[in-house]
């Protein structure tokens, strides 16, 4: 009997050995995360942890494939319990990047910490269409992403993702920028499209005015009344943007690519000021996008008062477009995002379509956008942030 209770609890053991250094979930929300190293390091830990509850769990990743550049690591991750990860190799610990179902790798390159897409041959130069319409009276530029295997005929549609500041959220290439200088958007639709099956288009819009007589600040800001704490030199064209995207570009963009035409699969992000766009555009056109992205938003522009009298007159029951937003706790528009997020569900906001994740460690900077950005696409294609809506 002994010998029995002995087998049984080593094999107990041994199950458990297993589990805390092999693959750390097998249920319906196991997800599979790849991690490419340049500097083709012996082992690597991923750690996984939820931005909310700070619940973590360590996963000794298998070591796999090597190459002339690169030896990759992969490994398992429970996406309802956990919606961040970062990766330990040879004493040193990478960014914290956001993990869910949208994730497919990361690779420790010799250009840095970079998303990327498993399986694929790694270039992050894409080709962009340019197009360039009519806006306020002036030109404005947007450049438009398709996946490598885009079909103009098919009868399966793509989703659309309109990003504001899109000469940096996506890499163009030109001279001076680093692909560190980028979220790399489309790096990250790639990777999204290999795991989940989603197809996406990437419709980068210049924000920066027309270098002449209208800045970003002119397209980012809207005209709510008095600035909160000053009034600056702002012409506060925000409506004017948001007229362009829902009345010039969006029609341009369904009338010439197979995308759908509905707000359920049309979204949009921004960073800082960006962000404050995207929030602001979506909350007036919700017919024509049903996501909106506020990384980092710059709510600060106006006060309590001012944000709830624009909010008074929009969609607010469940028919309102999903918001997601994140902000960091360093420098960081962390304490207005906040405000906002709370404000939404003082008026009747519906839960269901809010998401917000602070980040008290993040900072107003690409990298911190450049991690999260998976986090705003399972919102934007599945309408849900698994781990931020228990």
């Amino acid at each position: 009997m002994k010998k029995v209770l002995s087998a049984i609890l080593a094999a107990s053991l041994i199950t458990t050995l297993f589990a805390a250094c092999g693959t750390e979930n097998k249920s319906g929300d196991s997800h599979t995360l790849y991690f490419r190293d340049a500097s083709k390091s012996k082992e690597a830990v991923a750690t996984f942890f939820n931005s909310d509850t700070g619940e973590s769990t360590e996963v000794k990743m298998e070591r796999g494939s090597e190459d002339d550049e690169a030896v990759t690591f992969t490994c398992e991750g429970n996406t309802s319990e956990y919606n961040m990860a970062y990766i330990t190799y040879d004493s040193i610990s990478t960014d914290k990047f956001a993990f869910n179902k949208c994730t497919s790798g990361w690779y420790n390159s010799d250009h840095g910490f970079l998303p990327y897409t498993y399986g694929r041959e790694i270039n992050y130069r894409d080709s962009y269409d340019d197009v360039t319409l009519t806006c306020n009276g002036y030109d404005k530029t947007a450049h438009i992403w398709t996946p490598d295997d885009y079909d103009p005929k098919s009868d399966e549609k793509y989703l659309t993702v309109y990003l504001l500041d899109g000469t940096s959220m996506v890499f163009l290439g030109f001279d001076g920028m680093q692909l560190t200088d980028s979220e790399l958007a489309n790096e990250q639709v790639r990777a999204m499209t290999s795991v989940t099956g989603k197809k996406a288009i990437i419709v980068a819009v210049e924000t920066f005015g027309d270098n002449n007589n209208y800045t970003r600040d002119d397209e980012l800001i809207p005209d709510l009344g008095k600035m909160a704490h000053q009034e600056g030199t702002s012409k506060k064209n925000a409506k004017q943007t948001a007229d362009f995207i829902g009345n010039t570009l969006i029609p341009y963009v369904q009338e010439h690519y197979n995308v759908y035409a509905d707000a359920e699969h049309t979204s949009i992000a921004g960073t800082s000021l960006g962000g404050l766009g995207a929030f602001y555009i979506t909350m007036e056109i919700p017919d024509k996008i049903g996501t909106a992205g506020a990384l980092s938003p710059s709510f600060w522009t106006y006060d309590d008062k001012a944000w709830k009298s624009f909010l008074s007159e929009k969609t607010l029951d469940k028919t309102a477009p999903f918001v997601y937003i994140y902000t960091g706790g360093k420098n960081d528009t962390g304490k207005e995002a906040r405000e906002m997020y709370e404000r939404l569900k003082d008026m009747g906001y519906p839960q269901e379509k809010l998401a917000f994740h602070y980040n008290e460690n993040g900072g107003h900077s690409v990298p911190f956008w450049r991690a999260i950005f998976p986090e705003f696409l399972e919102a934007a294609m599945f309408g849900h942030v698994d781990v931020l809506q228990k």
